[in-house]
C-alpha cells in the first residue's frame, strides 16, 4: 500500500469514528484531521468538503459490509447457513459499531449524493440477500429479501441501545429470524 493510499485510509478511519461519534452535523474538519495525525491543509487535499469526506466514509463502509456479507454467504453449503450467515454478519455490524451510534445506514436529507448511494446499497444488499432466495425458487425473492432485511432491523435498537447484548445474544438472534424467516412462527411449538 502507498503511503498516499495509508494515508486516505487513516484520514477514512478517523472520519469513521468522529462521525460515527459525533455525526454529520456535530463534526468537525479539524477534529478528524487531529485524529487522522494530519493537518487541515492535508485533509484538504484528499477531500474537498466534509460532505466529499462523509461520503467517502459511507462508501467505503457500503462495500466492506456487502464485500463480507457475500464472501461469508460464498463458504456456506446450504440455505439455512447462508441466511444465518446474512443475519449474523447484518446484526453484528450493529453490535461492533454500537459505540457510533450517529452513522450508518442514514444520510443527511440535503446530501442528495448520499441518499441515492444509500438507495444503491440498499437496492445491492437486498439484491445479494434475494439471490440466495431465488436460488430456492422462492417466489418474490426481492420481496422476501426485503421482509427477511427488516426482521435484521427489528433487533438493531435493542443491540445499540442495550449495554447488556452480549455476542452470544446475536448469534440467537440471528438463529432465531433464520428459523422465524424458514419455518414461520411455528417452528417455536416444535420445540
Amino acid at each position: 500500500m502507498t503511503n498516499r493510499k495509508q494515508q486516505r485510509e487513516k484520514i477514512l478511519d478517523a472520519a469513521f469514528e468522529v462521525f460515527g461519534s459525533k455525526g454529520y452535523y456535530e463534526a468537525k474538519m479539524i477534529d478528524i484531521a487531529k485524529l487522522a495525525g494530519v493537518s487541515k491543509g492535508t485533509l484538504y487535499l484528499y477531500f474537498s468538503s466534509k460532505e466529499s469526506l462523509y461520503i467517502a466514509v459511507n462508501n467505503r463502509s457500503f462495500d466492506e459490509f456487502l464485500y463480507h456479507a457475500k464472501r461469508r454467504t460464498d463458504e456456506c453449503q446450504t440455505f439455512h447457513e447462508k441466511l444465518y450467515s446474512i443475519a449474523k454478519h447484518h446484526l453484528l455490524f450493529f453490535y461492533e459499531t454500537k459505540k457510533y451510534p450517529d452513522s450508518f445506514w442514514q444520510a443527511p436529507h440535503q446530501m442528495p449524493v448520499m441518499m441515492d448511494r444509500l438507495h444503491q446499497f440498499f437496492e445491492d444488499y437486498h439484491g445479494l440477500v434475494a439471490k440466495l432466495i431465488e436460488e430456492q425458487k422462492i417466489k418474490n425473492a426481492f420481496l422476501h429479501s426485503k421482509a427477511f432485511c427488516s426482521m435484521l432491523n427489528g433487533y438493531r435498537m435493542d443491540i445499540v441501545s442495550d449495554d447488556d447484548i452480549t455476542e452470544e445474544d446475536i448469534m440467537n438472534y440471528a438463529e432465531f429470524i433464520v428459523n422465524l424467516y424458514i419455518e414461520g412462527c411455528y417452528f417455536e411449538t416444535q420445540k
